[in-house]
This record gives C-alpha cells, structure tokens and sequence, in this order.
C-alpha cells in the first residue's frame, strides 16, 4: 500500500512539474490545491489541501491505525500569516478542527480532533511539509481523550 501511494506521490510530481504556477506564494492562495502523503488522528495515505480564502479543507484518506482498515480524515483549517519569509522558505501557520472515521478488522473507529500545524512552503518548487499536533478524542469504539496526538504532511501544488 505504501509502495503505491509513494508511486501515486512520484507521479503526482512528474505531472505537475510541467505546469509549476510563477507564484512563489502559490500554496497559500485561495483556490491552490495540493497534493500529497499525510498522516493524521485516524487516516494516514493521500493528502489533498483546497485552499479558499483563508480557511482550507484538508482530506487524507487510506490505512486506518496499523494499516488494517481504510479511513478518511476531514480538516476545515483556518490559515494565518506568514511567521517568516526567506528566499527559499516560508514558514506559516494553521489552526481547525475536524473529524474521521475509519472501518477494519477491529471494527468502527469515529473521532475528531483540533488542529494546531506549522507550515514550511518551499520555493521555487511549490512544496509544503506540515507538521501538526492534534489533541482529540476517540468517540467509537471506546470514548477516549487523547492530549497527544500528532500528524504531518508532504504536499505538491498542481495549481
């Protein structure tokens, strides 16, 4: 599965190269969409980040815990200014909330979680490596609250 996804990523960027946007910026601009690998409360696999505005919907969708279900994670994040700017790094940060749920061999798995994430956006390759903590809580199958939880993200912009 891995394998795969890493395959899909590789592909993703080899595509997009060929219509890489001018803007430096292009991964914080509203209608900017970006795809990648992810991990998050309950989902870890494909990456997808649609910025409108300044909020985005983050999706990461595939292997649930130890990759023995499948499982989708949906973030609405609230984009914030730039901490620093470099000629060829960006450093900004996000803050939301969100859901997910996953199904395996262990049963059913329902959650959500905050978010508190702090982008690195590299040019001139519109690249982005998000590293997040994410407090939440496990509703099914055994309520649970978790303090610390932690995801991350490696996306490539196509627009």
């Amino acid at each position: 599965m891995i394998k795969r996804l890493l395959a899909i990523f590789a592909a993703t960027l080899f595509l997009a190269s060929f219509s890489l946007p001018g803007d430096a910026h292009a991964q914080r601009n509203a209608g900017s969409l970006g795809i990648g690998l992810g991990s998050t409360t309950m989902a870890s696999g494909l990456s997808v980040k649609q910025f409108a505005g300044p909020t985005a919907i983050q999706l990461t969708a595939g292997c649930w815990r130890s990759c023995d279900g499948l499982a989708m994670s949906l973030d609405l994040l609230f984009n914030m200014p730039a901490l620093a700017s470099a000629d060829i790094l960006t450093l900004a940060w996000n803050f939301g909330a969100g859901g997910a749920a996953g199904a395996g061999e262990d049963g059913i798995g329902i959650g959500a979680a905050f978010v508190l994430g702090l982008e690195a956006n590299f040019r001139p390759l519109p690249i982005d490596f998000v590293l997040e903590w994410r407090p939440g809580i496990e509703v099914i199958p055994d309520p649970d609250i978790n303090l610390i939880d932690f995801g991350a993200h490696i996306r490539f912009y196509i627009r």
